[in-house]
């Protein structure tokens, strides 16, 4: 893991252009993924997991100091919020592609609930 911590703090950029790119090739998903949401908003979902977790990368880059590094931050709530968010609509679509739309609302309370 600390590799790849390494890898997307020295090509920052690189990998806000691969996500990009990841993101706009999502429009060109196969036709078999468009009968249901389903397909979709599962890649759309993991892509922007990805993309929150490179972000929490960046963002919590140690300064480069002489000093003894400092404690690790507390627990990433941060992160697991935008990871809920991002995880939201798949969990109502796929809900209601297996349970049916009058089943769904549980899902979504409680998804809401634990965000």
């Amino acid at each position: 893991m600390e590799a790849y911590k390494r890898w997307v703090r020295r090509n920052k950029d690189y990998v806000h252009s691969l996500e990009s790119l990841a993101n706009g090739l999502t429009w060109c998903l196969p036709e078999r993924f468009s009968a249901s949401e389903l397909g979709a908003e599962a890649v759309t979902a993991i892509l922007g997991v990805i993309t929150a977790i490179n972000e929490h990368i960046i963002e919590t880059t140690p300064a480069p100091t002489h000093e003894d590094p400092p404690e690790p931050s507390s627990f990433p709530y941060g992160l697991c919020i935008s990871t809920v968010k991002d995880l939201e609509t798949l969990i109502e679509v796929a809900a209601e592609h297996f349970y049916g739309e009058a089943k769904k609302w549980n899902f979504v309370a409680a998804t809401e609930g634990i965000k």
